[in-house]
C-alpha cells in the first residue's frame, strides 16, 4: 500500500490536485485561496508546490493531497486512495491479503447482521417495537433510512442465522457474540430485545451497533454498545457523522446530541447536520473530524447534571483547540427528542438562540445565585477557566470584559484570574455543576510558552531549509548555535518534533521565501531563546538562594549568589 501512496504522490502534483477543487490564485513562491474547510472572506488556505502540502492559517487544516481528497470529498483514506488512484492512473495494489479478507468478512457480518435485525422488525407481529418509535416520534422514512432493527430475545437467534455462512471466531471479533465458558465453544448473543441503531463509518460502512431497551426497567443497561473491534473504535466514531457530514460544511456549523433518539429526531426534523455521542465526553479524535468540516458545534445535551457535565468536558477540549463552542439550552427535564416531539419550534429556538459556553455559564449562575460572594466564587472556578482555555487572545479579551461588565468589576481582576489560570492554577476538566472541584492544570506557565514558540519558530525554519534545494541559511551552523543552547539530544529531539509542524514552516516559508536577511532574524531568535533559557536558569537559582536563606546555610548562599552574579552578567551581555 505504501508503495502504491508514494507512486500516486511522484504522479500528482498537489497544485495539479487542489485547483480541480477551488481556484488558486499566486502569493510568492506559494499559491492561496479562500479556504474550501472554513468559511472566510480574505484567502488564508496557503498550498507549497516545493512541499506538496498545503496549510490553512484560519482553521489549521493542512496534509498531503490524501487528507485534503479526504476531507474535501467526505471520505476515509480508501475513499481518497481509489479517487487519486483513478486520476493517476496507478493501479491500486490493496493491503495484505489476510488481514483484507479478515476485514471484509468483518464488514460483510455486519451488513448481514443489520439485514437480519430489520427484518426482525419488520416481522414484530404485535408491532410493539414500531409502536414505541412512533410514541418517540420516528416516522417510517426515517426508521428504513437509518436501518433502525430489533434483535429478539432469543439468546442465540443472531448466532444461528450468521454461523450457517459465517465462522464463530469472526462473529465474535465483529462484537456481535460472547461465549458463555471459555473452556467450550458455546456463543449466545450480546444484543437481545432492544431495538438496533447501526453505526457507521465516514463511508456508510457498518462498523457497530447500539441498543436501546424499549421496556424501561432498573435492571438492565439503557443502552449496549458494540465493544471495541477491529472496525470500530469508540473514540473515533460519531454517529450519523456519515449522513451528517455534507450538511455540516454546508451550513459551516455541527450540533452534538447524546444517543441516537436525539439524532434521529433532529435529522427528521431537517437538522441534518447532527452528529451523536453516546453518553460521554467528546473525544479529541472525534473533535478533530469535526474541524474538518468546519470550526463550529453547537453542544445540546440533555438538560440534567450528567448532560450539564458532560458539555463542560467537551466544551474545554474543544476551546483549547481553537473552536467556537456554543450550548443550546433546553428546558428543564427534557432531551432533543421530546421537545421535538412537543413542539418542533422549541428544538429550533434552542438551536438558534444557543450561546458561547461562557455566556451560557454566565447566564445559569446569575439566574441560580442569588448571593453575590458565591455568585462571584462560582464564576471564579468555572468560568474563568473556560475564558483561560480560548486560544484567540482578541475572543479571550472579548470575554473577559463581558464577564467583569456583569459582575460589575474591572478588567483588570478578571485578566488577571485568567492568567492565574494559566500559570499556577489547578482545575479539573470533569466539571459538575455542584462540583467545587478545582481545575486540572495543563498549561505551561507563560515564559514556557514563550520560549516553546520561539524554539518552535527556529525548528521550523531549519526544517524548511532542509527540505529546499538552495537553502539561504548555514544550516549545520544553525544547529551547532543552537546545540550550544540547548544541548545535543534536546536540539536534535526539537527539530524531529517539528518536521511535521506545518502552521510555522509554512509561516516561515512565505513570510522569509524572498528574505536575504533570514540569516540575520533567525541569529535573533536563537539570542532570544539564550535569554528566555537564561531567564528560566535564574528564577531556578533565586529559588535556591531563598531555600538556602531559609535554612541560614551560608555556603549554600554563597553557591547561588555566585550563580547568579554568573548568569546575570549573560544577561546583560
Amino acid at each position: 500500500m505504501s508503495s502504491t501512496v508514494e507512486k500516486i504522490k511522484d504522479r500528482l502534483n498537489i497544485v495539479d490536485v487542489v485547483s480541480q477543487y477551488i481556484k488558486l490564485e499566486k502569493a510568492g513562491n506559494n499559491l492561496r485561496a479562500k479556504c474550501p474547510f472554513h468559511n472566510e472572506k480574505t484567502p488564508s488556505f496557503f498550498v507549497s508546490p516545493l512541499r506538496n502540502s498545503y496549510y490553512c492559517f484560519g482553521c489549521n487544516a493542512s496534509g498531503d493531497i490524501f487528507s485534503f481528497v479526504e476531507n474535501f470529498e467526505g471520505v476515509d483514506f480508501m475513499g481518497a486512495l481509489k479517487i487519486l488512484g483513478e486520476k493517476s492512473g496507478i493501479p491500486i495494489v490493496f493491503e495484505k491479503k489476510t488481514a483484507k479478507d479478515e476485514r471484509s468478512r468483518l464488514y460483510n457480518i455486519m451488513e448481514e447482521a443489520c439485514l437480519f435485525f430489520e427484518k426482525n422488525l419488520k416481522a414484530d407481529l404485535n408491532d410493539n417495537i414500531r409502536k414505541y418509535l412512533k410514541k418517540r416520534g420516528l416516522n417510517e422514512e426515517t426508521i428504513k433510512k437509518w436501518k433502525v432493527g430489533y434483535s429478539s430475545s432469543s439468546w442465540s437467534g443472531l448466532y444461528d442465522y450468521l454461523r450457517k455462512t459465517f465462522i464463530a471466531t469472526d462473529i465474535e471479533k465483529a462484537g456481535l457474540i460472547k461465549k458463555s465458558d471459555e473452556k467450550n465453544d458455546n456463543y449466545y448473543d450480546r444484543f437481545r430485545d432492544r431495538i438496533m441503531f447501526p453505526i457507521s463509518d465516514s463511508s456508510g460502512r457498518i462498523i457497530a451497533f447500539s441498543g436501546r431497551i424499549f421496556k424501561e426497567d432498573d435492571k438492565n443497561a439503557k443502552y449496549i454498545n458494540s465493544p471495541e473491534t477491529p472496525l470500530f473504535s469508540k473514540s473515533k466514531i460519531l454517529y450519523g457523522y456519515d449522513k451528517a457530514k455534507f450538511a455540516l460544511r454546508k451550513l459551516n456549523f455541527s450540533i452534538i446530541v447524546e444517543g441516537q433518539m436525539d439524532l434521529l429526531a433532529s435529522h427528521q426534523d431537517g437538522f441534518t447536520n447532527t452528529v451523536a455521542v453516546s453518553g460521554t465526553a467528546l473525544s479529541m479524535e472525534q473533535l478533530n473530524l469535526l474541524r474538518r468540516l468546519s470550526n463550529n458545534i453547537v453542544m445540546a445535551f440533555d438538560s440534567d447534571s450528567a448532560g450539564v457535565a458532560s458539555s463542560g468536558k467537551s466544551a474545554m477540549l474543544a476551546l483549547s483547540l481553537g473552536m467556537d463552542v456554543k450550548v443550546a439550552r433546553l428546558p428543564s427535564g427534557e432531551d432533543p427528542s421530546s421537545i421535538i416531539l412537543k413542539d418542533k419550534n422549541i428544538w429550533k429556538d434552542a438551536i438558534k438562540n444557543s450561546k458561547h459556553i461562557v455566556d451560557f455559564y454566565l447566564d445559569m449562575f446569575f439566574e441560580s445565585i442569588n448571593d453575590k460572594r458565591k455568585l462571584h466564587l462560582k464564576i471564579q472556578q468555572i468560568v474563568i477557566p473556560y475564558i483561560a482555555k480560548i486560544p484567540n487572545k482578541i475572543d479571550q479579551a472579548h470575554f473577559i470584559s463581558t464577564t467583569a461588565a456583569r459582575l460589575g468589576v474591572s478588567e483588570d481582576i478578571i485578566r488577571e484570574e485568567t492568567y492565574k489560570v494559566l500559570e499556577n492554577k489547578n482545575y479539573n476538566t470533569d466539571y459538575n455543576i455542584d462540583s467545587q472541584n478545582s481545575f486540572r492544570k495543563d498549561e505551561k506557565e507563560i515564559f514556557l510558552l514563550k520560549r516553546s514558540s520561539i524554539e518552535k519558530k527556529i525548528a521550523s525554519i531549519i526544517n524548511w531549509q532542509k527540505s529546499i534545494d538552495n537553502p539561504i541559511i548555514d544550516i549545520k551552523s544553525t544547529i551547532n548555535k543552537l546545540e550550544i543552547i540547548l544541548g545535543i539530544e534536546n536540539t536534535k529531539r526539537l527539530i524531529n518534533e517539528n518536521k511535521n509542524t506545518e502552521k510555522f514552516i509554512f509561516e516561515s516559508e512565505h513570510i522569509y521565501a524572498n528574505h536575504t536577511d533570514l540569516q540575520e532574524d533567525l541569529d535573533d531568535l536563537l539570542l532570544h531563546l539564550e535569554r528566555e533559557c537564561l531567564k528560566e536558569s535564574m528564577d531556578k537559582i533565586l529559588d535556591e538562594l531563598k531555600l538556602a536563606e531559609a535554612e541560614d546555610d551560608s555556603d549554600k548562599i554563597s553557591e547561588a549568589l555566585k550563580k547568579h552574579k554568573k548568569i546575570s552578567g549573560k544577561l546583560n551581555k
